[in-house]
């Protein structure tokens, strides 16, 4: 009997039973409760664990393109539920599951109701980016909303005042998780209303997915949805998304990051100021320069004028010199006439201002003399 059995390879083996296990309906698409162990992440991606009850364990492959969409951060000792397929390993002649999707045990109804909400208040149009509103990053007082002795807070304050020293800052402290954090958190952000602020930051320190959930808390975000001032939200890091997030006008991946989209950099200023003095400079240099081009051309035009002005009166009094040329009674005495003064000195014009033997003084070109009169003739 034992020599009439056919000789096979272990591939061979391998291979029928994983045909046997791929091909079982019962082994298709089901859903494995679990505890995390020997958990490891790849570079490329896939996910490498085993799963184990009290009594047995499994191995577990979650490849990468299925394993980006897990909602949370897979650890050792997590308890959770996948959902799977058995398949076989041919080269070792192994078992284990190919999981499609995984959920934290007594999440899965949270996440169902978180994602409810979140496409309830898409639906309502408050994570539209038109009502985004911009940050003013030279601001004059920014209010935080965090734990007041948490790492977060101590990033937030110590960022603003490096960059931008000038800015008052609020502290509204609060609980960011537990149970009774929503509700603080809701009074934390009421009293920032009564201020007057440029920007409000919400924020804390990472955190499993469990621990943010006070900041997917309804009453909070619609509040916050009705914020007197921008909001920049600061919760978990850049893989952890909660509702203010969306809400936010702005969403920071860290703390520090919040207080750098809050304010400008102290050095952007004083380099803007830098160039601000150079074109002012520039500008009043040029203006300068161009003063002085107007004032030339204004002095040639000046020169100018007061040269032809010069002219004119030059011509002016040449003409006025010719005419009292031709008026000067000496000009007349050098043609051949002469003028004759009575003793007092006026000039005689007709004979009816001389008698006989009055004494006339005769002013000639080259000289003068006086006579008498012996007889006067009329005309």
């Amino acid at each position: 009997m034992f020599e009439s059995a056919p000789v096979v390879l272990v591939s061979d083996v391998n291979s029928y039973i994983k045909s046997l296990l791929n091909n079982d309906e019962k082994l298709k698409y089901i859903r494995v409760k679990g505890e995390i162990s020997n958990f490891k992440a790849y570079p490329s991606g896939h996910l490498y664990f085993s799963l184990k009850d009290q009594n047995s364990v499994i191995s577990a492959v979650m490849f990468n393109n299925y394993a980006k969409r897990i909602a949370f951060n897979p650890k050792d000792g997590d308890e959770v539920i996948v959902l799977a397929s058995v398949d076989a390993y041919i080269p070792r002649g192994s078992y284990n599951l190919n999981i499609y999707e995984m959920e934290e045990v007594g999440l899965g109804q949270q996440l169902i109701e978180l994602e409810k909400l979140k496409k309830q208040l898409a639906s309502e149009g408050l994570f539209d980016e038109s009502r985004k509103r911009p940050i003013n990053i030279y601001p004059k007082a920014i209010g935080v909303i965090t734990a007041p002795n948490g790492a977060a807070i101590r990033d937030i304050v110590t960022n603003i005042k490096r960059r931008y020293p000038i800015a008052d800052i609020y502290v509204f402290p609060s609980l960011v998780q537990g149970e009774q954090a929503p509700e603080r958190l809701l009074k934390a952000f009421e009293k920032s209303q009564q201020f007057d602020l440029d920007t409000l930051i919400i924020g804390r320190g990472g955190g499993a997915s469990e621990d943010l959930s006070a900041f997917n808390d309804e009453k909070l975000v619609r509040a916050v949805a009705k914020s007197k001032m921008p909001i920049i939200a600061a919760v978990g890091h850049e893989i952890d998304t909660t509702l203010i997030d969306y809400i936010a006008d702005k969403r920071a991946s860290t703390p520090t990051g919040a207080a750098e989209l809050a304010t400008v950099d102290r050095r952007e200023l004083e380099n803007l100021f830098s160039q601000s003095k150079l074109l002012m400079e520039q500008a009043l240099y040029d203006s300068i320069e161009d003063k002085k081009e107007e004032l030339d051309e204004l002095k040639e035009e000046l020169t100018d004028s007061l040269k032809d002005l010069v002219k004119s009166q030059k011509d002016e009094l040449e003409s006025y010199s010719k005419q009292l040329e031709i008026l000067n009674p000496k000009a007349v005495l050098s043609r051949g006439y002469s003028i004759s003064l009575d003793e007092s000195g006026k000039p005689i014009k007709n004979v009816k201002q001389i008698k006989s033997g009055q004494i006339v003084h005769t002013i000639l070109e080259d000289g003068d003399f006086d006579s008498e009169v012996i007889k006067i003739k009329g005309e």
